[in-house]
């Protein structure tokens, strides 16, 4: 069940996710970006949305992002980071970004959703160290974050991401990938102006 809102974000009630999606309600999502920095360079981590999934299969997407169910705050959504990604949540800080209305119509589904923004930044950690779960995402990259600026801003038009897909055994298959914003669930340039903003 999640909690529902009208379009300036006051509570109106519960629904299920498929009614949420089927009549368009207002719901709440959890996103968090997840911020790679060693000595060399930055990086953002990038998540493959599962074949399986109802709204974007096989998209790439933000590193992790899921549901608030009723009666959930903002930062309960860090669940989303020990399920689908494996990461232990006792000792995580994260940086509150903002929220973004996004609203998205695809295969039947009304998509309604106020996104909390939150930004995670490790230190020296790559990818091995994550524990992603096979149904809720199928790879994970990273790309660096001058590529991801440059791609979002549409100063490039494609750019290399590095990292690797999961088969349906949960083994990792190393992949190094040329994208383009097609390539991406998309989102309002203002939603990466906040990203970006924060990085910096």
């Amino acid at each position: 069940m999640f909690d529902t809102f009208d379009e300036d974000m006051n509570w109106t009630g519960t629904a299920t996710r498929n009614e949420v999606h089927r009549f368009g309600f207002w719901h709440q999502t959890f996103h968090c970006w997840i911020l790679h920095r060693d000595l060399n360079d930055d990086f953002l981590v990038l998540q493959r949305r599962h074949p399986s999934k109802d709204i974007h299969p096989n998209k790439l997407d933000v590193s992790c992002a899921g549901h608030l169910e009723t009666h959930e705050c903002p930062l309960d959504g860090v669940r989303e980071l020990r399920e689908e990604l494996g990461i232990g949540i006792a000792d995580i800080n994260l940086r509150k970004i903002g929220i973004y209305r996004h609203s998205d119509r695809s295969n039947g589904i009304a998509d309604n959703e106020f996104c909390h923004i939150f930004l995670l930044v490790h230190e020296n950690m790559t990818l091995a160290n994550y524990r992603p779960a096979w149904g809720e995402l199928s790879g994970l990259y990273l790309v660096r974050v001058d590529d991801m600026r440059n791609l979002c801003y549409r100063v490039a038009t494609e750019i290399l991401v590095k990292g690797f897909e999961m088969d349906e055994n949960g083994q990792h298959l190393k992949s190094v990938l040329w994208i383009t914003l097609g390539d991406m669930i998309e989102y309002d340039i203002s939603y990466f102006e906040m990203l970006f903003a924060n990085l910096e």
